[in-house]
């Protein structure tokens, strides 16, 4: 096989391999590249992030106390939730939620609790139509698959299916999902073949069809040489090359 006909069947046939993928790498990431990145994570459907805590803080439950309480707490946060002041106790076993002027406890978050939460970090025009705590023997969203449970699921009936996942410990507000965002992970997924976790841009798969895909590249152009070669104008191949400059045909000045 003479190497003309080499590289066009090795184009052809690695074309064929990865053409599809190339075709979903092009799609995928120009909707990344169009969508703006902050619409994608949410933040123009939260407000209330930061409070200011207003507070007399001769009040508040001594933190000297919480910690004789809570043997093994790392830190203790002072928050704002709704306007009110809460400590936030993080240890290794987790996090609770005080009161921070009586110091009792809060934690687990009841559904009504969370709801108001919600409800006060939401900025978008919806209500809320479904509520479910998620515990560690439900099936994981994918959505979510990188965040630990329990979390309370907290959906809006908006035009973009807005999802809030708060937690009940805390009732922070851990992540916020929408109709963009779940197209962008699935276009990611698919950009980056990782169609499990969604997250590891150095797997095999990804490497093997780089790497086909540079091939692919590579033998367009070795077949592109080919071409040039052989579309170059006739006369070149011309025993004696090419009549002077200003000739003249004789046969064609009797034919006219």
């Amino acid at each position: 096989m003479n190497s003309p006909v080499l590289s066009r069947k090795s184009h052809k046939w690695l074309t064929l391999v990865i053409g599809v993928q190339a075709l979903l790498w092009m799609l995928s990431g120009a909707y990344m590249v169009t969508i703006d990145l902050d619409f994608i994570h949410g933040d123009p459907l939260v407000r209330n992030m930061v409070e200011n805590l207003e507070a007399n803080f001769d009040e508040l439950y001594p933190i000297d106390d919480i910690l004789a309480r809570h043997d093994g707490a790392e830190s203790v946060d002072l928050v704002s939730r709704l306007g009110e002041p809460y400590y936030v106790v993080s240890a290794n076993s987790g996090s609770l939620l005080l009161d921070a002027r009586s110091g009792v406890q809060q934690s687990p978050l009841p559904e009504s609790r969370i709801v108001d939460l919600a409800e006060h970090f939401y900025a978008g025009s919806g209500t809320v139509n479904a509520v479910r705590l998620l515990t560690v023997d439900d099936p994981k969203p994918t959505e979510i698959q990188t965040r630990p449970l329990p979390l309370w699921q907290v959906s809006f009936d908006d035009r973009i299916r807005t999802t809030f996942y708060l937690s009940p410990s805390t009732g922070e507000l851990i992540t916020r999902r929408h109709t963009f965002w779940r197209g962008f992970d699935f276009l990611w997924m698919l950009h980056i073949m990782d169609y499990e976790n969604r997250s590891d841009v150095n797997n095999n798969l990804l490497r093997v069809a780089s790497a086909v895909g540079l091939l692919t590249a590579l033998s367009g152009v070795w077949l592109l040489i080919f071409s040039l070669r052989r579309h170059r104008p006739a006369i070149d191949h011309m025993p004696g090359g090419p009549p002077p400059h200003g000739s003249f045909d004789d046969s064609a000045a009797k034919a006219t």
